[in-house]
């Protein structure tokens, strides 16, 4: 998985550029870098290496990147609920951040910068509230730090009618928007109706 992610990853041009990062860190706890890096939102993934397929991922490309300081990595998980990420679990984990009751907000894994979030517990809608979440954390990053060509990689994408205009606000950020065909069912459903009617 590594090695298509790596593949994918030269074909796409990487010019992130900082403007206004005279912080060594931002309100949220996250260290900001004033030297050109870039700048990658993993998202859709519960947490890092302790539930699927996509965590552990991620847990393996943050592992393998984690000496290329030209590549930042920003992880969103889930702070609470099944599947809920539990930095116990992982080793060598630096710069925690707490919030005020005491629960870890974000740290950092592999050099990778992961972001707790609260997810309201609804059932299976969850999924749903955990993605829209997650990626408004992202395009909140990018327009608060002006960001420019951020990538955003969308691992599972459950957002359904909600996509569309989430990925229209990164496109107006400068943001671009990748989605892992293997976690967009109604791109590869679609795209099977496609081959059958050829």
């Amino acid at each position: 998985m590594v090695k298509n992610y790596t593949a994918v990853q030269n074909d796409v041009n990487l010019n992130v550029s900082y403007e206004g990062f005279n912080r060594k860190e931002s309100n949220d706890g996250i260290e900001n870098k004033t030297e050109s890096v870039h700048l990658i939102f993993c998202r859709g993934a519960k947490n890092l290496g302790q539930y699927g397929g996509f965590e552990t991922f991620l847990d393996k490309l943050t592992e393998v990147h984690a000496s290329n300081y030209t590549i930042q990595y920003y992880i969103t998980t889930k702070a609470n609920g099944d599947g809920a990420m539990d930095e116990t679990k992982l080793s060598s984990i630096s710069d925690v951040k707490k919030n005020k009751d005491g629960s870890v907000r974000s740290f950092k894994y592999h050099n990778a910068n992961v972001v707790k979030l609260r997810v309201p517990q609804i059932g299976s809608a969850q999924a749903i509230a955990y993605d829209v979440k997650a990626f408004r954390w992202c395009l909140y990053y990018i327009s608060t730090h002006r960001i420019k060509n951020a990538i955003i990689y969308v691992l599972a994408c459950r957002i359904g009618p909600f996509f569309g205009s989430l990925v229209s606000k990164a496109h107006k950020l400068g943001a671009k928007v990748y989605v892992n065909p293997d976690g967009d069912a109604q791109i590869i459903s679609r795209k099977n109706l496609e081959l059958m009617a050829a």
